[in-house]
C-alpha cells in the first residue's frame, strides 16, 4: 500500500514538472535523477529508514512546494501591472483623498 502511495505521488511530481518545464521528458537529467532516486529509496527505506514514510513524506513536501510554485507563478502572471494607485483604490471604493500641498 505504501508503495502505491508512493509512486502515486511521483507521478504527480512528475506531472507538475512537465507543467512548468515543457522540455521535461523521459530523456532528461530531471527524470533520470528522480528514477534513481525512486529506485533507491525503494531499498533504502526498507532498510535504513528512521521513520516509517520519512522519504514518502518529503517526497509529498516536494510536491507540495512544487505545485505551489507554479500557482503562485500563474496568478504573478495574471495579475501583473494590475496595481492601482492609493487614489484610483480610493475612488474605487468612494473615497476621495485629501489634496497634497507641496
Amino acid at each position: 500500500m505504501a508503495q502505491k502511495t508512493a509512486f502515486n505521488t511521483f507521478k504527480n511530481i512528475i506531472s507538475e514538472l512537465k507543467k512548468v518545464d515543457k522540455t521535461f521528458s523521459p530523456k532528461s537529467q530531471q527524470y533520470q535523477y528522480l528514477m534513481e532516486q525512486m529506485r533507491a529509496d525503494q531499498v533504502t527505506t526498507q532498510r535504513y529508514s528512521k521513520a516509517a514514510n520519512e522519504s514518502e513524506s518529503v517526497a509529498k513536501l516536494y510536491l507540495s512546494y512544487v505545485q505551489s510554485t507554479r500557482r503562485l507563478n500563474v496568478l504573478q502572471e495574471r495579475y501583473a501591472g494590475n496595481e492601482k494607485t492609493v487614489e484610483e483604490s480610493a475612488r474605487l471604493v468612494g473615497l476621495k483623498l485629501p489634496e497634497r500641498k507641496y
